[in-house]
């Protein structure tokens, strides 16, 4: 079991989170509690992995200031991905699931990518957007550039920056957004 805490660096807030080997891959699990659009948001997480990392589902539950948040993201054997119970064709074929609001969802793409040192790779996952909160495409790249650090891109929002990890390959600091306070690797 490995578990994180992180602090928001563009606003109030923390995330907690647990990572776990489960029988047939890991869960990524979490509570979230930050400042949103002048609200207060406290939203639980779990998202399931399969062994090589690659998402099969996240459930996303709480709040938002007044507004009751449950979102439910899934894929079947037949790998068709669904959003609170509906197939929906347009994330056919991605591998990796996105939660907005945490760091914690980095993990899955980069544990899956497994990239060597100054390998490049580009994805595009299924994306929790937390100004609407709907469900999205955001095409993402990764470039491993030491040991420790991902150059990553969302070429979407114009964002770039180096992602440090800590050896797990869970993200340390995302820079202007999180920064993981403490960690503990019990593997």
């Amino acid at each position: 079991m490995y578990t994180a805490l992180w602090t928001c660096l563009d606003k109030s807030g923390h995330d907690a989170c647990r990572i776990s080997k489960i029988t047939d891959g890991w869960s990524i699990e979490g509570t979230a509690v930050f400042c949103h659009q002048g609200d207060v948001a406290s939203l639980s997480y779990c998202l399931v992995c399969d062994d090589r990392w690659c998402s099969q589902s996240a459930l996303v539950k709480g709040w938002v200031g007044e507004k009751n948040i449950e979102i439910s993201i899934s894929q079947d054997p037949g790998r068709r991905w669904s959003i609170n119970g509906l197939h929906d064709q347009a994330f056919e074929g991605l591998l990796d699931i996105d939660l907005g609001f945490t760091p914690a969802s980095n993990t899955n793409a980069l544990r899956r990518l497994n990239l060597t040192e100054s390998q490049t790779a580009s994805s595009i996952a299924v994306w929790l957007d937390t100004e609407d909160w709907k469900v999205k495409k955001l095409p993402q790249e990764y470039a491993r550039t030491g040991p420790n650090t991902y150059d990553y891109s969302s070429p979407m929002h114009g964002y770039q920056a180096t992602l440090r990890t800590t050896d797990f390959g869970v993200v340390s600091e995302y820079p202007g957004l999180w920064r993981m306070l403490n960690h503990i690797d019990g593997g």
